[in-house]
């Protein structure tokens, strides 16, 4: 016997599955054999973990942490193995919060539950694995996207949770103000172009471009997607997933979204020179194109464009607007007082464009429903940049990048100024509406 044959079938040998003559060979094997001794020992722990793993304890845990982080609002569980404790934190409202502590021999039976929930091999402990799971909670369904990594203490598992709910928001539920709004409806109404949506991870893009899709979705015209992976299903539009174990890579299946006859093409994120190069090919054959990418601003969009490899030309012909966002947290209502403004936040507020900055602004006290943070929901602040002639011709021709970014900024409202709106609302904290937009670049 071999060693490869040997190896698959010690987890059925360690549980009384082989026939007489196999378990003979593998014994046979086995007793000549350090290598696959080795083996075997691994095998007899994997088992005992997954025998762990179908206890009804281990169930319990897994399905009260998945339970209670839909209850919370979260979006992303970390369970995170460390020497002497495994630690299970919440993602809400954009922070990380400590929820629970377990014992460090949960780990493995924990994590080995959590494989078979998302379907993923429960043998393949050594290497990381993404899955997805599906659970039904008060009458609502939820995909989670599960992701396994090995680390020195253990399994490290990070679930992301997608709410249905948030393929339901409009653009007005995702927080655009009215003239931005409407700047950003007239690029939607354009037969070709790129529209990028662009920020950090985690700044609210694809649930933006989401909102976007729901509002162009019609009879009368054809809306493609392509994504990795599909998120959210939108009826009246045809999403196509990216599948690399089938050689569908994001551009062989723009290749073909393009044939397929689209008005209308929304792009995940553009992560290369091949794939700017088909968003481009797209618009210029007429089509509307939606992507994302990531910077810091929508100013910057069009330096990182050419920093991945499009040709300034294309991006001076097919580029039509950027809007560039950030998620900030809303004040709880339920708990708000008002407080005095601070010397640093009136001027935080007049750079902000407020010439009059108030005496008093509103801010949450905390209280039990928002776990003492002040804070419940999010929303987005948001700039659009729409590239006008001018602009396009210095893109287009020998303009220094910097020339190209003082002109691009004196052309828009900056998301500072709608920050300071929202604040000014009782929306947002100036606190979080400071935090949020300290890395924001100026332009003076």
């Amino acid at each position: 016997m071999k060693c490869e044959e040997c190896r698959e079938l010690l987890i059925a040998y360690h549980k009384g599955e082989l026939e007489e003559e196999q378990r003979v060979a593998v014994e046979a094997h086995l007793a000549q054999c350090v290598a696959c001794q080795t083996e075997a020992e691994g095998a007899r722990d994997l088992l005992a973990t997954l025998e762990q793993a179908e206890e009804p304890p281990i169930h319990r845990i897994a399905n009260t942490i998945i339970e209670k982080a839909i209850e919370k609002r979260a979006s992303d569980v970390h369970i995170r193995p460390l020497a002497e404790r495994l630690e299970v934190h919440y993602r809400i409202d954009g922070v990380l919060s400590h929820i629970l502590t377990v014992p460090s021999y949960v780990t493995e039976p924990l994590a080995a539950r959590l494989r078979q929930m998302a379907e993923v091999p429960v043998t393949k402990t050594d290497v990381p694995q993404d899955g997805r799971l599906h659970v039904r909670h008060e009458d609502r369904d939820y995909d989670l996207r599960v992701s396994f990594v090995p680390a020195a203490a253990g399994t490290s598992v990070v679930m992301r949770i997608l709410d249905p709910s948030g393929v339901m928001l409009s653009l007005d539920d995702v927080g655009m103000n009215d003239e931005i709004r409407e700047q950003f409806e007239d690029l939607l109404h354009r037969p070709n172009g790129v529209v990028v949506v662009t920020g950090p991870t985690g700044s609210g893009k694809t649930t933006t471009l989401y909102a976007v899709l729901r509002s162009l979705v019609r009879p009368e015209i054809a809306v493609f997607s392509v994504e990795d992976p599909v998120e959210y299903q939108i009826d009246g539009m045809t999403q196509v997933p990216v599948n690399r174990e089938a050689g569908v890579s994001i551009a062989s299946a723009m290749r073909h979204v393009l044939r397929q006859d689209p008005d209308v093409i929304m792009l995940g994120e553009m992560r290369d020179t091949e794939t700017l190069n088909l968003c481009a090919t797209a618009a210029l054959t007429g089509h509307l194109v939606l992507t994302t990418l990531h910077t810091n601003d929508s100013v910057h969009a069009i330096h990182r464009l050419v920093d991945v490899g499009l040709e300034r030309f294309l991006i001076a012909d097919t580029l039509i607007g950027v809007l560039a966002q950030r998620l900030v947290r809303k004040i709880h209502l339920d708990c708000g007082t008002l407080h005095e403004v601070t010397d640093t936040q009136r001027q935080w507020l007049k750079r902000a464009g407020v010439a009059e900055p108030p005496n008093t602004l509103t801010r949450g006290m905390g209280c039990a429903e928002c776990r003492n943070t002040g804070h419940r929901g999010r929303t987005t602040i948001q700039e659009l940049l729409i590239i006008d002639e001018e602009l396009r011709q210095m893109i287009g021709g020998d303009a220094d990048m910097r020339d190209i970014e003082l002109a691009a900024a004196r052309k828009l409202t900056p998301m500072r100024h709608d920050a300071a709106q929202k604040v000014l609302a009782g929306e947002v904290d100036i606190e979080e509406a400071m935090r949020v937009t300290a890395f924001v670049p100026e332009y003076d």
